[in-house]
């Protein structure tokens, strides 16, 4: 019931406009960014990969500050739910362009290095993370996640 409402919700806004090719705006933006949160909850990856694309290419003028990188962390999510680890690496890295201290994108990269088989880079992505630390709660869970996250691949490797 709750992908049927979902996607009467993404078929109204593409008629209206919010989903369809038009400049991007402020309000534009923000329906974008409903609609990506909207495809992440209901685990639409593919959905949620064309939304942030686009918003990455069309909607830079009507970010704030910061949003970039939130951005190619939810890019890269996306992508790393897809199995497209190489594609999530990617955008995580683009997102540590942005923001280095961003731990969150430090893990979706670990997450990926795990998946592809190269522990070395995956347990170095994780430390990274800790050694950032914590400067607010999303990202003191992220280096409580780096810790978990490193210990079982590390116990893995004995």
């Amino acid at each position: 019931m709750k992908r049927i409402i979902t996607l009467l919700v993404l078929a109204s806004l593409s008629i209206s406009g919010i989903a369809s090719a038009e400049e991007c705006t402020t309000k534009l933006y923000e329906g974008l960014v409903i609609e990506a949160k909207n495809a992440d909850a209901n685990r639409m990856w593919d959905g949620s990969e064309k939304l942030y694309r686009r918003m990455l290419d069309d909607c830079r003028g009507s970010m704030a500050e910061g949003d970039l990188a939130k951005l190619y962390d939810a890019l890269a999510v996306a992508l790393l739910m897809q199995q497209r680890y190489g594609e999530a690496i990617d955008a995580a890295k683009s997102c540590l362009e942005q923001d280095s201290r961003y731990n969150a994108c430090m893990m979706t990269a670990a997450s990926a290095y795990q998946s592809l088989g190269d522990q070395g880079m995956a347990a170095q992505m994780a430390r990274d993370a800790i050694e950032v630390g914590s400067y607010d709660e999303y990202s003191a869970a992220t280096v409580i996640y780096a810790k978990e996250f490193l210990r079982r691949i590390e116990g893995r490797n004995k």
